[in-house]
């Protein structure tokens, strides 16, 4: 049928079939693109390498952190940032006020005459 002088075989591609698919693939690049998700403000300062790279692999997939995660990064962050935490606990009522000093135990010894 087709393969007869005139038929479609290693024809080239006329104009209109080149358009037409062109056409298609530009409408199914779009459609792709409506559907991915921004990840801007997921987790605004929690982001980790692992996280961002799964971002990155798949930007469709719902990607976000778990509770336990979060406490873990938020511990994290406030330990690494010791300054913050002191000037907070300058200003607390508690570090104003002078501690009582501990006696050593060497002024505390008595000698006990002998009792005969």
């Amino acid at each position: 049928m087709g393969k007869g002088p005139g038929g479609k075989i290693n024809r080239p591609k006329t104009e209109l079939g080149r358009s037409l698919l062109k056409r298609r693939r530009v409408l199914r690049h779009e459609k792709r693109k409506k559907h991915l998700r921004l990840k801007a403000g997921v987790n605004a300062g929690l982001t980790t390498t692992q996280l961002l790279k799964k971002i990155n692999s798949n930007l469709r997939a719902n990607v976000i952190l778990s509770g336990k995660k979060k406490r873990k990064l938020h511990k994290h962050l406030k330990h690494a940032n010791p300054e913050k935490e002191k000037v907070v606990a300058q200003k607390s009522p508690a570090a104003i006020m002078p501690r009582p000093k501990k006696r050593d135990a060497s002024q505390d010894d008595v000698e006990m005459a002998d009792m005969e």
